[in-house]
């Protein structure tokens, strides 16, 4: 680094000693004499430049040079080349230690590169567990080991490249590297471990010609989409079936021990089990965090499967004009709540009764009734004209 940091100096240092210098004669084996008074004494071997105009000390130069190379120094710090980046994994440096806008390029000349595999290297032989060593055929069954001559150790060439730093498991085979060749099952527990195979997806997508960043995002959010939905109707239709009977959703023990979840949970297990597209995206092999069975989902859900429902009964009623059925009654916390329900003839020329709602009042005087009953209504657009 230090002699490519002197090359990457030399121009500007020339340009600026140009300016100075006119004309730099080297004497490489003066004989001439010099004559110092009475004295002649001859020059063996001058090396030191004879310089025409106006001299300029050497110091200088050196000054210039070692001032060239402290601003390298501190402005190119992390200054690499990708043609030189070292094959031996023992001597590299971690990606996420390169410029972000350059990572992509040393990923790629590391994969054109290869896994550092030197077949031919006369592997040493360690007590471990008995005089053993490195066996060159574990590079057949798993190409993703790499093996490091400096340090005797092995590394996984597809974590190093794209592990996430805050995956959890392979750590051995990143870091400091693997060397227990007694214990070749670590090989096969290490490839099925999550973190190895998320690395392995973003290899292998990486490797794809053409395929960009925004592509792969692109594809991923679809998938995620399309089971999104499957997730969320099979909810809804779980709720809606509840709902249509009257039953409630919810459990008094809903922990994964429980024998009775509530009918909610027990009637997509129930779906779960005997079908196979629903256990695909629901439960276990849902996300922790997009399972859409909380309370609160259910909830939400129910909520809209109330707004739905009464629009279908706004739009059935259309323009035509309806009667009112309201009652009022106390709850358990003795307050004071109306229901009221719409009383109409449908397009079918029935007389059908929809239930529109239920709002909590103050009092029970005729006054609060009413203003209750235009409230509701005007929340639905109905007027009271229409009655």
């Amino acid at each position: 680094m230090w002699t490519r940091a002197a090359k990457r100096t030399k121009p500007s240092i020339a340009s600026n000693s140009t300016s100075i210098l006119q004309t730099v004669e080297p004497e490489v084996a003066s004989t001439e004499p010099e004559v110092i008074g009475d004295a002649v004494e001859p020059e063996v071997a001058s090396t030191e430049p004879r310089v025409m105009g106006d001299a300029v000390p050497i110091a200088v130069i050196q000054e210039d040079q070692h001032e060239g190379i402290d601003d390298y120094d501190i402005n190119e710090e992390a200054f690499y080349d990708v043609n030189w980046l070292p094959h031996d994994p023992g001597e590299r440096i971690l990606i996420s230690s390169y410029n972000p806008n350059d990572q992509a390029d040393v990923r790629k000349r590391y994969i054109a590169l290869g896994a550092c595999q030197p077949r031919g290297h006369d592997f040493p032989r360690k007590d471990i567990g008995g005089k053993r060593r490195f066996v060159p055929s574990w590079f057949d069954t798993y190409g993703w080991l790499e093996y490091s001559v400096k340090l005797d150790v092995v590394f996984c060439f597809i974590c190093y490249l794209f592990k996430n730093k805050t995956a959890k498991g392979g750590n051995s085979f990143v870091n400091g590297g693997f060397r227990l060749w007694n214990h070749t099952s670590k090989f096969d527990k290490h490839a099925a471990c999550k973190s190895h195979r998320l690395a392995q997806e973003k290899f292998d997508s990486f490797s794809i010609t053409g395929t960009s960043i925004a592509n792969i995002l692109v594809k991923r959010t679809t998938e995620e989409k399309v089971m999104y939905k499957a997730r969320l109707s099979y909810s809804l239709k779980c709720l809606r079936f509840l709902l249509r009977q009257g039953l409630a959703c919810r459990g008094h023990d809903e922990s994964e021990e429980s024998l009775n979840k509530g009918n909610f949970l027990e009637v997509l297990n129930w779906l779960a089990e005997n079908f196979e597209d629903v256990n695909r995206v629901v439960l276990k092999n849902a996300p922790k965090n997009n399972k859409l069975t909380s309370p609160r989902i259910q909830k939400e859900l129910i909520n809209c499967c109330a707004k739905e429902t009464t629009k279908r009964i706004i739009d059935d009623l259309g323009d035509d004009y309806f009667a009112i059925l309201a009652d009022e009654s106390s709850d358990v916390y003795q307050k004071e709540q109306l229901a009221l329900c719409l009383r109409y003839v449908d397009k079918k020329g029935k007389v059908v009764e929809r239930f529109l709602g239920v709002v909590h009042v103050g009092d029970t005087t005729s006054a609060t009734l009413k203003l209750a009953i235009e409230t509701l209504l005007m929340e639905h657009s109905l007027s009271l004209s229409r009655i």
